[in-house]
């Protein structure tokens, strides 16, 4: 078992925001991978659920502001997020280049599958909607790969 300054949230944060933000070199373990991505989750989780509740509270509409705040968390988080799935590629002995265009892949896929299956922005034919809910998929199994797979020994 790794030493507590060495294990957890707090470290997984320190590490890959204030340490290693934009750092596409080196390597990122699986416990950083899944403690940065499990309180990155737990942060937009916990906003959306506050702004929610706030919007009942006050009267308000909470889905143009909890859209405002989540894409804020996540172009600030964009950065931090790109230079890990890297790293995380680099100790599976993948290339950088290979990261930085899967990570693209999976970003557009995540913004167009959603766009594509509800048709909430522009309607597209159905071929076009379940092409990419499949490449969503797809790039869902590949980032869990990416997660739980061991790194290459050194």
């Amino acid at each position: 078992m790794k030493q507590q300054a060495d294990w957890g949230p707090i470290w997984a944060v320190q590490r890959v925001v204030f340490q290693q933000y934009f750092k596409l070199d080196g390597r990122a373990t699986r416990a950083e991978y899944w403690w940065f991505l499990g309180t990155y989750l737990s942060v937009a989780l916990t906003m959306g659920v506050v702004i929610g509740l706030l919007g009942q509270a006050f009267q308000f509409d909470p889905e143009p502001v909890a859209l405002v705040g989540s894409c804020l968390l996540a172009a600030g988080c964009l950065p931090a997020l790109l230079a890990l799935w890297v790293r995380r590629c680099l100790d599976l002995g993948r290339s950088a280049t290979e990261g930085v265009l899967t990570f693209v892949g999976l970003f557009l896929m995540s913004l167009l599958a959603p766009i594509a299956s509800g048709g909430w922005v522009v309607e597209l034919p159905a071929l076009l909607g379940q092409i990419c809910d499949g490449l969503f998929i797809a790039g869902s199994g590949y980032s869990l790969f990416v997660g739980l797979w061991p790194g290459k020994k050194s």
